[in-house]
């Protein structure tokens, strides 16, 4: 495919991120993104680009990935709403309160931190499941969704970035092998110290819970939030009892979340232990998502059934109806997926690499790398699409400068979860709003303040350690 499309490249990312900030609409803000990066590779041909974009969203869900990602952000809401529906999240809420461990706001911060980081096998289940826990309590103790959306997105992401036993992992290893590089696991392990974007990320959100910190829009939100705490604390319950209306003789049990959060953990491990013949670094994350979420619905159902909690008519309408609810994260999913083809297709991020890339000086060279994976990250929304433009550029030339391969290779993740953790087009951004149920432009307006603090810092500390090496 040319990649020569010079400046024009950034036209569909600006499109596509302009439009969504402006009018607070992703869906058709992405659309027409997509919409003018084909009509770019089709020289102004606004009819065939069109026909061209439908062709490129059949193909992205042809891809067998790409479509195991989507049936599992699906069949997530099936799971989700089945939980809901059993009182499994009112259960733990319950069990909670009765060990005393809300007292208060800042009780409920490290139970937010713990759920987050216990998910680390995948950021989406982490965001999902602590998301759907959360998001109650904190209306009932008047803190904003928006807050609980900043913690949600920046610690399952950061995390998972920097635990090398998932799909992230054998993402990094497939990059660097790429790469020819001597001891990939090696440089891996050696360059989460030195990663100052997830790890200063994770600090940050440590400083905001003890301190409360709020800068930006999230103020007007919190000050909402506040305004409306007792209307959200006389509804205690909030949304478990308005729905559960319908089934009064169901109590509710912890056992009914916390038997399908085990349950789809060890079904992960085991899917990456199999399809990696023993090595979890090696095994298909989407394909162990999309199956252990299956087998979790499936066992789920049966336990449901056994135990007289629903029919099997009962749990299956339910399953339904939570993956209806998801069909609109789906399809916005797939757009996502389809922005970060075509960005490829007409070299976007290429061509900002291609800016800079010539004539640094070497001590400059990390806090490069990092900037220009931000700018690439945000621009396109996906790190892993970052980390495939950046790592082929930044690992030869950090070694013909004799730079650290970790420091390098640190830079780049860091600058790819930046845009990951705060691009309106990011998939990890249109879960995160789903899970915390707000608007997603609304996070992103309160999340980039706190990035472009850890960014900022991070990009310093890269140029000190780039003199240091």
């Amino acid at each position: 495919m040319n990649t020569s499309f010079g400046i024009l490249s950034l036209l569909p990312p600006l499109v596509a991120v302009g439009l969504a900030i402006w009018k607070k609409q992703l869906l058709p803000a992405l659309l027409l993104g997509i919409w003018a990066g084909e009509a770019i590779i089709a020289h102004g041909n606004i009819p065939g680009a069109f026909v061209k974009l439908l062709d490129d969203a059949t193909t992205i869900l042809g891809d067998k990935v790409n479509l195991q990602i989507v049936l599992f952000s699906v069949l997530a809401g099936g799971l989700l709403k089945l939980i809901n529906e059993s009182l499994g999240f009112q259960g733990l809420i319950d069990w909670l309160n009765k060990k005393n461990i809300l007292r208060n706001r800042k009780a409920v911060y490290p139970l937010t931190y713990l759920l987050n980081i216990s998910l680390f096998i995948d950021s989406w289940s982490s965001i999902l499941i602590t998301g759907f826990i959360m998001r109650s309590i904190y209306s009932k103790f008047g803190i904003s969704r928006e807050r609980l959306a900043y913690f949600l997105h920046t610690i399952a992401l950061n995390f998972v970035a920097l635990v090398v036993l998932n799909s992230w992992g054998a993402y990094y290893l497939s990059l660097l092998n790429a790469q020819r590089v001597h001891d990939p696991l090696k440089i891996i392990i050696g360059s989460i110290p030195l990663n100052f974007y997830c790890l200063g990320s994770l600090a940050l959100v440590m400083i905001v819970m003890i301190t409360e910190f709020t800068i930006g829009p999230m103020k007007k939100f919190e000050k909402l939030a506040q305004e409306q705490v007792p209307r959200a604390s006389s509804a205690g319950k909030g949304e478990h009892e308005d729905r559960g209306a319908g089934r009064k003789h169901l109590q509710p049990k912890a056992i009914n979340l916390v038997l399908p959060v085990v349950l789809l953990i060890f079904c992960v491990f085991l899917g990456l232990y199999l399809s990696g013949k023993g090595n979890l670094i090696k095994g298909a994350g989407a394909a162990s998502l999309f199956q252990a979420t299956s087998i979790t619905i499936l066992v789920m159902i049966i336990f449901f059934f056994v135990n007289g909690t629903f029919k099997l008519k009962e749990s299956t309408e339910i399953v339904f109806k939570g993956m209806s609810d998801l069909l609109p994260v789906g399809a916005l999913l797939v757009l996502a997926i389809t922005m970060g083809y075509v960005c490829r297709q007409i070299g976007t991020g290429q061509y900002l690499a291609d800016i800079v890339k010539q004539g640094l000086p070497a001590f400059l060279m990390p806090a490069l790398a990092f900037g220009l994976s931000c700018v690439v990250s945000f621009a396109t929304g996906t790190c892993w699409g970052t980390l495939a433009i950046m790592v082929p550029i930044a690992m030869p030339v950090a070694a013909a400068l004799g730079i650290s391969p970790s420091l390098i290779f640190g830079a780049c993740v860091g600058g790819g979860v930046f845009g990951n953790n705060c691009s309106p087009i990011a998939d990890t951004s249109i879960l995160t709003g789903m899970a915390a149920e707000i608007n997603v432009i609304d996070h992103v307006k309160t999340q980039i303040p706190f990035a472009l603090i850890v960014a900022s810092v991070s990009f310093a500390f890269y140029i000190i350690a780039g003199l240091v090496s």
